[in-house]
């Protein structure tokens, strides 16, 4: 029960959620407005989400003219983050995409870019081969080159952007507040955690990534369609060359991304299994790992006696697979959920949108 003796904190800004989406939202705000004073709250530590297990595999793509469009924005935006940080960590890898010929249209269309995928050269067949052991397809299938797409480090971007935040005065986080509510009272916005301490801002915005179903904005994100569903990558330990390419199987809505600080391969897999919370105990199962098993016994074999371990958490998905930026209750009161696998990706453009709802349209 909250102390009715101790004075309630009160911000300009409130952020729940201290993931990339989160991160991002804040550091946005007080480059707007440096005087901004900005409180992070978390429900753990710092990193507990799926920022910190994200592959930041940045393929900007989309498979309606929404997504392309959040895509390209994001990307836009991300160049503008690496003028302005330059220890932001994003390196460009080679990529390749395996789809089936009726679908490779579809492909060419989904680049937000507008750049189109071609034919694998002479010199590109060979690094392939000279990767991918055993390397094969169907003959419905093909594989195609793109422009090289994006790698980086979500977890420390999402760092460096909130210790920057968190440098100014009248900035702080808050660990271990679990919030529970958020509504008006009066000219502001209260902000209720589990073991019944308050806070209070003017502005709100809950960016919770996979707990976007257990929290303030539940049931805004339910009645939304937004469900929660496990995401499984797959360690393939075995060092990648120095310039190894990514692998796209698009149809399979999977990839193998060469981990070089690890001295492994990511292989994400799509998981089957929905309505998985990450506060539910989360493992890779035999269900994962027979899918993952399908997958390069068709077109990757060599790699198979390498598929060890992983990584395992949730994300909040929504219908189409675009993020949910929008008010709830409240116009000063804003969700940003719905990264669907793709948050830090897509997180730029979600954090501006959502300050654009909050403050106006205006750059971040």
């Amino acid at each position: 029960m909250r102390d009715p003796n101790t004075a309630i904190p009160h911000y300009d800004l409130a952020v729940v959620g201290s993931g990339v989406v989160g991160a991002l939202t804040a550091h946005y705000a007080v480059r707007r407005n440096p005087g901004l004073r900005v409180l992070v709250l978390t429900h753990a530590a710092r990193g507990t989400g799926a920022t910190r297990l994200s592959a930041g595999f940045d393929t900007p793509t989309g498979h309606s003219a929404a997504q392309r469009a959040l895509a390209a924005r994001s990307t836009a935006l991300f160049a503008e983050l690496a003028a302005e940080l330059p220890d932001v960590q994003r390196e460009p890898v080679d990529t390749y995409w395996l789809v089936s010929r009726v679908n490779a249209a579809a492909l060419h269309m989904s680049m937000a870019d507008g750049g189109r995928t071609s034919a694998v050269d002479q010199d590109g067949q060979r690094l392939l081969t000279e990767t991918f052991p055993g390397l094969a397809h169907g003959d419905d299938e093909v594989v195609r080159a793109s422009a090289p797409m994006t790698v980086g480090r979500p977890q420390a971007l999402a760092d460096q952007l909130l210790d920057r935040v968190l440098s100014r005065p009248g900035s702080t986080l808050l660990e271990g507040f679990r919030v529970t509510a958020v509504r008006r009272a009066g000219g502001h916005i209260e902000l209720d955690a589990a073991d019944g301490s308050r806070v209070t801002a003017d502005k709100a915005v809950v960016a919770p990534g996979p707990w976007a179903l257990d929290g303030p904005v539940a049931r805004a994100a339910r009645d939304r369609g937004a469900r929660v569903k496990k995401v499984v990558a797959f360690h393939i330990m075995s060092p990648p060359p120095p310039h190894a390419p990514a692998l796209v199987f698009e149809d399979a809505d999977a990839f193998l991304l060469p981990h070089h600080p690890g001295g492994h391969w990511i292989f994400s897999v799509t998981s089957p299994d929905w309505d998985r919370g990450p506060d539910e105990p989360l493992a890779i199962d035999a269900r994962d790992r027979s899918l993952a098993r399908a997958l390069l016994e068709r077109h990757v074999p060599g790699f198979l006696p390498h598929l060890l371990g992983g990584r395992v958490f949730s994300d909040c998905f929504t219908p189409g697979h675009l993020p949910i930026v929008d008010t709830v209750d409240d116009d000063d009161v804003v969700m940003a959920i719905g990264g669907s696998g793709s948050g830090y990706r897509l997180a730029p453009a979600m954090a501006e949108d959502t300050l654009n709802l909050l403050y106006g349209s205006s750059r971040s």
